[in-house]
């Protein structure tokens, strides 16, 4: 896990999409087979951790070949609050969960787009994992390069939010 400073992660934000790029000398730590689809291809299972992750960011559907619709934005606690309204379990991913979906090979998307396709690059998706030294803070993990980021804005700062689950 990385930390990104304030200058970067806007260097990175004002950077425009071309589309993912990966590394083919680097060995893949996402690579599909870690990965199962369940519930009517609405849901990743990751074989590795055990966790069960929505495929589309919230705000999306998946129409059975791409997530559609616009990905939404929330406050942390907004966050929070819409993941337990879900029920089925559903939460909001702590750091270290939310850093397991991080593809080390890839930037721009820095995740397999295979399973988790239209992932806002160049954006910041919430962990539930508070900053420990500044209660006004959380965590956050942009998938531009993966990199982590806790800075300002704190737990205001609109972000996006994909939620997981235990296995059953």
């Amino acid at each position: 896990m990385h930390k990104l400073t304030l200058a970067t992660l806007m260097a990175l934000t004002a950077t425009l999409s071309h589309g993912q790029t990966c590394n083919p000398n680097i060995v893949r730590e996402a690579p599909d087979s870690r990965y199962q689809l369940l519930n009517g291809d609405t849901e990743v299972k990751d074989i590795q951790t055990g966790l069960i992750w929505q495929r589309c960011s919230l705000g999306q559907t998946w129409s059975g070949s791409s997530c559609t619709g616009t990905a939404a934005t929330y406050n942390w606690a907004n966050a929070l609050q819409t993941a337990k309204n879900m029920g089925d379990d559903w939460r909001v991913p702590n750091i270290k969960e939310l850093d397991s979906l991080v593809e080390e090979a890839c930037y721009n998307t820095a995740i397999n787009e295979t399973f988790f396709p239209a992932t806002q690059a160049n954006k910041l998706y919430w962990s539930s994992s508070p900053v420990a030294n500044h209660t006004g803070y959380a965590w956050i993990v942009n998938f531009h390069d993966g990199g982590d980021y806790n800075g300002d804005g704190g737990k205001l700062y609109d972000g996006y939010v994909r939620l997981v689950r235990s296995s059953q």
